[in-house]
């Protein structure tokens, strides 16, 4: 129960909320031995992780300008273009992960992303449970930034994880919605589900944390 009250208090930080330290080679290596243990059918491991750090985060910020550049109409780069390849700038680190499925296989392309996505969810909370804060943007999901990530023309970003240690002031428990209104238990066919906890005051009593 202690573990499950860790996640409990899982929460988001953007950028803004992230400083240094971003965990180092040694808790990288723990952080991915969790994201091993993924449900993935088929044991396809449809993924790939793209780690930058400090150093070359300047680099992928303009990656990213360019990518923006692309895109646009006219050639020029909006406001809120830049303010994303600063915040990308200024991040201690990212993980990228990125779709690496394989179209031919029995497993299907929609079970294989859903996989992935697991896998970046594994990735939020094995950084809570080991301290740090994260952001998952998916702002880095364009097509023209493909060939500098080395991807596949079918590959997708399935997350730009932002990672650092959440600022002391901003670590304040954020409350959560009750689970009540979206789980229900299944009454038969044809049959209207009822919902799953009936008790709702004694629910909303319990602290929940985002």
């Amino acid at each position: 129960m202690k573990s499950l009250q860790a996640l409990l208090n899982r929460r988001s930080y953007c950028r803004k909320k992230l400083t240094y330290p971003a965990p180092d080679d040694q808790a990288l290596k723990s952080l991915f031995d969790l994201v091993m243990t993924t449900p993935d059918h088929g044991n396809l491991k449809p993924w790939r992780f793209l780690v930058v750090k400090e150093k070359n985060m300047s680099k992928l910020a303009q990656a990213t300008l360019e990518m923006y550049r692309q895109q646009s109409a006219d050639g020029k780069v909006t406001e809120k273009a830049r303010r994303s390849a600063k915040e990308i700038a200024e991040s201690p680190m990212m993980i990228i992960a990125i779709s690496n499925v394989r179209p031919e296989h029995k497993v299907s392309l929609w079970d294989q992303r859903l996989c992935g996505g697991a896998a970046v969810q594994n990735i939020m909370n094995g950084l809570h449970l080991m301290g740090y804060g994260a952001f998952w943007y998916t702002f880095l999901a364009g097509n023209a930034l493909k060939p500098v990530l080395g991807m596949k023309p079918e590959d997708q970003v399935l997350g730009a994880i932002a990672v650092g240690t959440p600022i002391e002031r901003f670590k304040r428990p954020l409350k959560r919605k009750a689970p009540d209104d979206y789980c229900f238990e299944w009454q038969g066919l044809g049959e209207v589900a009822i919902p799953l906890f009936s008790d709702k005051n004694e629910l909303n009593s319990l602290k929940r944390r985002d």
